[in-house]
């Protein structure tokens, strides 16, 4: 009789673990305590059971009482708004409410984890209290003064907030060198009635590659002021105003200005835009070109009305994350110039142990109007010094991810 072969056995050994996993985590979660599952793909999860060594985490949402999902939006500081939601589920279910944590622009890593932490703990005591499981907990809370931060202070910026970032790179070898510089400034003012944003950013990128003594060079520009100004209608109606100046060698463009309106409804509450959007949105405007070559069309400067419709989905749930958006604009003057654009992002989990996730950028494009005439050279080519006529652009990753083992362990652990 053949004995087994060593690749045989160890085979049988790997499909055997995650079933072995799994009913050691069924036995687990038997134990007479509260299990959380902690749902949030940039938080210290390590910190958080470091500081808190008597709760227990697990890495299943199936195995948990309470599930805390962890989103986050950006406001007019600068800052990011976080919102950490308890939901439980099965004998807790219940239980559901959310906190919210504010972070500052110049919060540090160890800021932004220490705030998070400290909002978990009054989630993780509420429900404490209402399971019955604060016996064995000693508290000790200091009370601040309850009152809105808008009506403690007096703000000379009226909320405004301004943001200047400078910077360059570069990169030297033998037989080439290349340098970038960038300029950037940002003013932001946003309130529940208006958001307002300004900004403008000037980027100079310089090329050069060195062959049997000749010198070839690739000098690219691109410069750009924006100004918007969008106003709260409802709680799920928007209207806004667009204004836009750009120039850019690579396109083609010396000068081009844009100017439009926009409408855009919301099906959900915007109060509730941290878990989920679902928008439809319509703009309409009139753009201006200058060309620094003659373009493919004969033209060297043109204007051209345009219009453009989006829907946009944004879902932040306990099942997983999902933004996608699908876009279509054209000029009027010829229906046959137009673009679409679709973006869409996702992480879903499949079943206990596997997920998958996915990012693709793609656009149709039929509205090129900028590509300058004549053919590109050897050099245009290999510099990218200009841009090349296409129907299609498209980017993407995806995968799946498989975990398993066991699910309660809570040790932590950092040597070396």
């Amino acid at each position: 009789m053949r004995k087994p072969s060593f690749l045989l056995l160890f085979c049988i050994i790997l499909l055997t673990i995650p079933y072995i996993g799994f009913s050691q985590d069924k036995t687990n979660q038997d134990r007479n305590q509260l299990n959380f599952f902690f749902d949030c793909e940039d938080c210290d999860l390590t910190f958080v059971r470091q500081k808190l060594p008597f709760v227990s985490f697990v890495r299943d949402p199936k195995l948990a009482d309470i599930h805390v999902l962890v989103s986050d939006s950006p406001m007019g500081s600068g800052g990011r708004k976080y919102f950490m939601h308890f939901i439980g589920i099965g004998s807790q279910a219940e239980q559901n409410f959310e906190l919210e944590f504010l972070s500052n622009p110049s919060d540090t890593e160890d800021d932004l984890r220490k705030g998070l932490l400290k909002i978990f703990k009054v989630g993780m005591l509420s429900v404490m209290a209402q399971a019955g499981s604060l016996d064995n907990l000693k508290l000790d809370i200091q009370e601040v003064n309850g009152t809105k931060a808008d009506e403690m202070t007096n703000d000379p910026w009226k909320k405004w907030v301004f943001q200047i970032e400078s910077g360059g790179e570069f990169q030297k070898e033998e037989s080439q060198n290349e340098y970038s510089l960038r300029t950037e400034i940002r003013g932001d003012k946003i309130t529940n009635a208006w958001k307002t944003r300004m900004e403008a950013s000037y980027e100079l990128n310089r090329e050069n590659y060195y062959d049997d003594g000749e010198r070839f060079t690739n000098k690219q520009n691109e410069q750009q002021i924006k100004a918007d100004f969008i106003k709260s209608l409802s709680s799920h109606l928007s209207l806004g105003l667009f204004g836009e100046y750009s120039a850019n060698t690579y396109m083609n463009i010396s000068n081009s200005f844009s100017f439009d309106g926009a409408v855009e409804y919301n099906f959900f509450d915007w109060d509730e835009s941290n878990r989920r959007v679902f928008s439809l949105s319509w703009a309409a405007g009139l753009r201006t070109f200058d060309y620094k070559e003659e373009t493919i069309y004969s033209k060297m400067n043109e204007k051209l009305p345009f219009e453009a419709a989006r829907i946009k989905l944004e879902l932040v749930q306990p099942w997983g994350t999902v933004e996608t958006s699908l876009e279509g604009r054209h000029f009027f003057n010829d229906f046959s110039k137009y673009r679409i654009t679709l973006d869409s992002e996702f992480a879903i989990r499949l079943t206990k142990q596997l997920s998958v996730y996915s990012e693709i950028e793609s656009e149709i494009i039929h509205d090129q109007l900028y590509l300058p005439k004549g053919d590109s050279s050897v050099e245009d080519l290999l510099l990218k010094r200009r841009k090349l006529a296409t129907t299609y652009e498209i980017s993407g990753e995806m995968g799946i991810r498989f975990t398993f083992g066991s699910a309660f362990n809570n040790v932590v652990n950092e040597r070396f």
